[in-house]
């Protein structure tokens, strides 16, 4: 009883670690920590060897050296670069309204001034214009930060991950 108790132990937990087992795509680049991860459900914009455009797939599937997408099974070794669409984009969407706030902030002060007592005679205030030139220069390194175009050369490599 022992014995038959264990075989089947051993078998369910086999059975088990099989099922747990879930894959997902790696874009790294090697010798650095940078890497990219895209599951299963996940959009990817991919540009073929043949092409000279990006097109948009759903990862449905993933086998050793292919994804498996809606209408085809594209292997990783026709993909020559990646266009990342998704990350980090909830930081770049901040980018344009603080470079409008800071021309906006920089507008109201100079009507401010130039509408009051003293109309017709604009001196800029320090405080606001350093806060508006600040908001202005964070939009714009927000806004135009960042690589979006990863070309799979040399370090950068797209390969399946098992775990």
């Amino acid at each position: 009883m022992m014995q038959k108790s264990f075989l089947i132990s051993i078998i369910y937990i086999f059975l088990t670690t099989s099922l747990v087992a879930q894959s997902f795509l790696v874009l790294e680049k090697m010798g650095t920590k940078k890497r990219y991860e895209f599951h299963l459900g996940d959009q990817l914009e991919v540009m073929l060897d043949d092409d000279d455009f990006f097109t948009r797939i759903n990862i449905l599937g993933l086998k050793d050296s292919s994804i498996i997408t809606d209408y085809e099974e594209v292997f990783l070794s026709r993909i020559v670069a990646i266009h990342l669409t998704g990350q980090g984009k909830h930081v770049k969407a901040w980018g344009p309204p603080l470079m409008l706030a800071g021309i906006i902030l920089f507008a109201i002060d100079i009507i401010n001034q130039t509408t009051g007592e003293n109309k017709g005679d604009y001196s800029p205030s320090p405080a606001i214009t350093t806060a508006s030139i600040s908001l202005f220069g964070l939009g714009a390194i927000l806004t135009f930060s960042g690589r979006n175009k990863i070309k799979l050369k040399k370090w950068w490599r797209l390969r399946v991950v098992q775990v």
